[in-house]
């Protein structure tokens, strides 16, 4: 088993230290779980992950006192309201809804990122496993482009900037790795990969074939956030994940440690407690003691067995 050689990573709001889980949030009082959550973000995490999408919504009283990781949002391209266009060698989303049009270039995206991000991701687009070959070459091809356009077009060397990786199988996925090695990334990222992770044995593939390729250099696996996955990407020389997987167990009142416990219809104070405890498991850190025994004391007093 590979461990990450690669230990940390200095950003402009902190080092980050590898391994490291990346919550998933999204700033935003529309979804009230990630509201309560924040305050306790610098305490269990040593850095934050969040979508262009709502990254572009944040004024700077917002932004966060730890690491912000900005991914480029790419995920909109599996919508059936957004479509995956060339645009002058280089890969777009071109979003319709309510009557509007919107075109999502690479620019827009590390424009946005070297302002308030602390890590930064190139847009790539995910490829499905019953995507059609053709459409998957050509977001994979787009996906490189974008990439190799980010790092020769960034302007501020202080910010991480890790090269995107997509792929179908195990050769396509080295092929992606391959095409820029060569590049002075600080990092690469692996997408794609939450639609395949019930097959763990082509995850671990995947990702061996990665480092192959890159090394020693930072690498980050996009979504796969569940506790016994991540000792398992960590044991394989991956050095950061991210998921909102935390909260969304939460909110269905289910508490990683113990899964077939589960409290039905949780309140907002109950849900903020699961998802500070599973986000304590899956970051490593460990809750005040007072907080750990009237988590345990809520468990036996509203938990149930799922069948």
């Amino acid at each position: 088993m590979m461990e990450p050689q690669f230990q940390g990573l200095e950003t402009r709001r902190g080092k980050i230290t590898f391994p490291t889980y990346f919550p998933v949030t999204t700033f935003s009082d529309r979804h009230y779980l990630d509201k309560l959550v924040r305050p306790y973000l610098p305490r269990l995490a040593s850095g934050v992950m969040m979508s262009y999408y709502y990254a572009k919504q944040l004024s700077p009283e917002d932004l966060p006192r730890l690491p912000l990781c900005v991914d480029s949002g790419g995920f909109v391209s599996l919508f059936n309201w957004a479509k995956v266009k060339s645009q002058k060698r280089l890969g777009v989303i071109e979003i319709q809804r309510d009557g509007e049009k919107e075109i999502l270039h690479p620019s827009n995206i590390l424009e946005l990122q070297e302002v308030i991000a602390d890590i930064a991701f190139t847009l790539d687009f995910p490829i499905p496993p019953d995507m059609a070959m053709r459409e998957a070459k050509k977001r994979q091809k787009l996906t490189i482009a974008n990439g190799l356009w980010a790092i020769a077009n960034r302007r501020r060397r202080d910010l991480p900037l890790y090269g995107c990786i997509q792929g179908w199988d195990i050769d396509s996925f080295r092929a992606c790795a391959l095409a820029y090695v060569d590049q002075p990334f600080d990092g690469f990222a692996i997408g794609g990969l939450v639609p395949r992770s019930r097959d763990r044995e082509l995850i671990e593939r995947i990702v061996v074939a990665v480092k192959e390729v890159i090394g020693d250099r930072p690498l980050h696996v996009f979504g796969l956030g569940h506790p016994a996955m991540v000792k398992r990407l960590y044991r394989l020389g991956v050095h950061s994940v991210d998921s909102s997987s935390y909260a969304q167990y939460a909110l269905d009142g289910k508490l990683w440690s113990d899964p077939p416990l589960r409290i039905e219809d949780p309140s907002g104070t109950d849900s903020l407690q699961i998802a500070l405890y599973n986000l304590a498991i899956a970051t490593g850190q460990t809750l005040p003691l007072a907080m750990t025994e009237r988590m345990f004391r809520f468990v036996r007093e509203k938990a149930t067995v799922c069948s």
